[in-house]
C-alpha cells in the first residue's frame, strides 16, 4: 500500500470522536450519518457483523477511512472495488472489502492492491465476454463436462448458484482446454455471468437487495479419493485466488450435497484455501434426505431442481439449454477414448428431425483416425486427430497450448437412424493416447 499506518487501536478520550486499527484520522461519532451506521444494540447477529447499520465505532471509523481513500485514488482502484458495477452502491461495496479484513484499514488496502494486480490482465481483455473464446473450446462440452450453472434465487434473494465438481474427470478436461482456458472461464463467470445476475437481482429488489452474494450447491456425487488429483487441486486454487482476492465477501450460503465419507480428509486441505468467515458459511451433507430438507429451508421448490428436491426441471436439462448458444441443442453425450489401438463407440440413435455435430479434442502428439459409420456400416464421416506441437510433453510451454478440435464434416449425420463411431491410433500398442468425443444433436 501506499501509506503506512499505525497498527496499534488507541481511542481518544475526548467524547464522539474515535481513532482505530490502521486509521490515521479521527472520526466524528455524533455526525449524522455516524448515527445511521453505528449498531444500535450491543449484540449483532453474525449476518449483519460489518453492515451499515450494525458497525462498532471502530468499524464506523475504518469505513469512513477508506471512502477518503477511494476518493484520492485513480480510477483503476475504484474499479477494483466496484468490481460487479456502481449498482452496488459505494458503501456495500466498501463494506465487502472491509469484512474480508476484518475492517483493518491498512490489511484491506492491501488487499485492493493485490486485487488490482490480479485483475490486471484479465481487465485488459475485457474479462473475457465470449465464454467460448475463453476456454478454447466450446462452452457446452466444457460444462457437459464440469457441470455449472445459475438458477433462480434463493430465499435471501441471493442467485443460486449449482456446480457439479464431482463429476470432473481430468483426463477429459485436459483434451478440451487447459489451466488458462480455465482460469479466463471463471473471469468471464465471474465478472459477466455472475455480475449481471447481480445487478439484476438489485434492478429487482432495490433496497432489499445490499449484500452482492450468491448462494452455492456443490454437489460431489461421484466424487472419489482418486478424482482429487494435483490436477482438480491446481483448478480449484485458481479459482479460489481470484474469488478470495478480487470477489470478495460474495458467498452468502454453501450446501455441500452428496458428500462421500472420505471427504473429511480433503475438505481439511481444500478449507486451507478458503478463510475463516467463507468455512462457517458452509455446510456439508452426506445424507440426501436431509439435505433436501434444509435446501428447502433456504430455497424455493421452484428454483430448486428435481434432483435436488425442489420442482425446477432437472439440472441437466437446465444447464444445457442455458449452454446452447441460441443453437437449440437437444441433447450432448461426450466420451473419452483411450487409445492403445482401437475403440468404438455407439449406437448413438437421431430421430426423424434430427442431425448430428461430431467433435474430437485432443492433445495427443500419436494421433488417430476416426470414422463414422451408419446402420449398414457405410462410413458417413472420417478424419484425423493429432496435436502438432514443437514443445516437448510436460513443459510449462506444452501446457499452455490449447487442445487440438477438429469436426467432422456432418453433412450426413442425418436422422433416422443409427450411428458408430469407430477411432484407430496411429501409434504403437506400447502408447495411450486420450480423445474426447462430443456428439451434438441439434434439430434438422
Amino acid at each position: 500500500t501506499d501509506l503506512i499506518y499505525s497498527q496499534k487501536m488507541t481511542k481518544k478520550q475526548s467524547k464522539g470522536t474515535v481513532a482505530a486499527v490502521g486509521v490515521p484520522m479521527e472520526v466524528d461519532l455524533d455526525s449524522p450519518e455516524a448515527g445511521q451506521f453505528l449498531a444500535k444494540m450491543k449484540s449483532v447477529e453474525p449476518e449483519d457483523w460489518g453492515t451499515p447499520g450494525h458497525f462498532t465505532e471502530e468499524q464506523y471509523a475504518a469505513f469512513v477511512a477508506l471512502r477518503e481513500e477511494l476518493s484520492k485514488r485513480g480510477p483503476e482502484f475504484r474499479e477494483t472495488v466496484m468490481c460487479f458495477g456502481e449498482e452496488e452502491g459505494e458503501t456495500y461495496a466498501l463494506c465487502r472489502w472491509l469484512r474480508a479484513r476484518k475492517f483493518n484499514l491498512s490489511d484491506t488496502l492491501v488487499l485492493i492492491d493485490e486485487a488490482k494486480e490480479e485483475r490486471h490482465e484479465a481487465f485488459k481483455a475485457n474479462f473475457y465476454p465470449d465464454p467460448s473464446a475463453a476456454l478454447g473450446a466450446p462452452v457446452s462440452t466444457y460444462i457437459e463436462l464440469y457441470p455449472q450453472f445459475y438458477n433462480g434465487h434463493a430465499k435471501n434473494g441471493a442467485p443460486l448458484y449449482i456446480s457439479k465438481p464431482g463429476v470432473i474427470n481430468t483426463n477429459s478436461m485436459e483434451c478440451v482446454t487447459n489451466l488458462d482456458g480455465i482460469l479466463n472461464y471463471h473471469w468471464h463467470v465471474m465478472h459477466h455471468d455472475f455480475g449481471n445476475r447481480l445487478r439484476e437481482r438489485k434492478s429487482q429488489m432495490g433496497d432489499r437487495f445490499t449484500k452482492f452474494a450468491c448462494f452455492c450447491i456443490l454437489d460431489l456425487s461421484g466424487l472419489s479419493a482418486s478424482s482429487i488429483n494435483r490436477s482438480v487441486m491446481n483448478i480449484i486454487k485458481v479459482q479460489s485466488k481470484i474469488d478470495n482476492t478480487c470477489y470478495v465477501e460474495t458467498l452468502s450460503k454453501m450446501i455441500l450435497v452428496n458428500a462421500p465419507v472420505f471427504f473429511s480428509a480433503s475438505w481439511k486441505i481444500i478449507k486451507g484455501f478458503l478463510d475463516k468467515r467463507t468455512q462457517n458459511k458452509i455446510e456439508i451433507f452426506s445424507s440426501k434426505t436431509k439435505a433436501t430438507a434444509r435446501l428447502l429451508e433456504l430455497v424455493d421448490a421452484e428454483y430448486l431442481p428435481k434432483d435436488y428436491g425442489g420442482d425446477a426441471e432437472d439440472s441437466h436439462k437446465i444447464y444445457m439449454r442455458q449452454n446452447s448458444s441460441g443453437s437449440g441443442l437437444l441433447r450432448q453425450d461426450v466420451q473419452l477414448m483411450t487409445l492403445r489401438s482401437h475403440d468404438s463407440y455407439g449406437p448413438i440413435t437421431l430421430g426423424a428431425n434430427e442431425r448430428m455435430e461430431v467433435s474430437i479434442f485432443t492433445k495427443s502428439e500419436i494421433g488417430a483416425s476416426f470414422k463414422v459409420t451408419n446402420d449398414a456400416k457405410v462410413a458417413i464421416a472420417s478424419g484425423e486427430a493429432v496435436h502438432k506441437t514443437q514443445a516437448k510433453a510436460g513443459t510449462e510451454e506444452f501446457e499452455k497450448e490449447l487442445p487440438t478440435n477438429i469436426q467432422l464434416d456432418s453433412s450426413g449425420l442425418v436422422g433416422p437412424g443409427s450411428f458408430k463411431i469407430r477411432a484407430d491410433s496411429k501409434g504403437s500398442r506400447m502408447y495411450s493416447s486420450n480423445y474426447l468425443i462430443s456428439m451434438r444433436v441439434l434439430p434438422k
